[in-house]
């Protein structure tokens, strides 16, 4: 989901895949097997509980990619776009490589479960030791479109 302010270039919030969802429905079945032997209320009122729990820490958890004229900001960490080089899309048959033996220890990285889908951008200052940012993302050909043009 892309929503664009006046500000910003591009911005997402990458939340997990459904499959983290259809996957997550087991804690609720294990909060109530687990309380049951103690009491039905408890063991009901800990499964409906963990539901919205599992959906605001999906959401809290999930990483915010926004670009404006200035910066590139995922998550808590920003970089001023002057600094910003080359943005490639990784595929997803490159992703797993990309994320395992190719991955240079001082890359900063940002994953999200289930998205295969991978932006390398390449850093440019001279006094930062990161050389390229790699990030999942759903639009990854936006993304990388918009970091080129500038």
């Amino acid at each position: 989901m892309t929503i664009l302010l006046a500000t910003d270039l591009y911005k997402e919030r990458v939340l997990p895949t459904v499959y983290f969802y259809i996957a997550s429905i087991t804690l609720p079945l294990s909060l109530f097997l687990v309380a049951l032997p103690f009491s039905e209320v408890v063991s009901i009122s800990l499964a409906l509980a963990s539901i919205p729990l599992v959906l605001v820490l999906s959401w809290l958890g999930s990483p915010l990619i926004a670009l404006n004229q200035q910066t590139l900001s995922i998550g808590q960490a920003s970089i001023e776009t002057k600094y910003l080089g080359k943005a490639e899309v990784v595929s997803p048959q490159e992703a797993f490589l990309e994320r395992g033996v190719k991955l240079d220890s001082r890359a900063f990285t940002k994953f999200q479960i289930g998205v295969k889908q991978l932006v390398k951008i390449e850093i440019q200052d001279k006094q930062d030791p990161t050389p390229y940012w790699l990030i999942a993302t759903r639009n990854p050909e936006v993304l990388a479109g918009l970091i080129n043009k500038r």
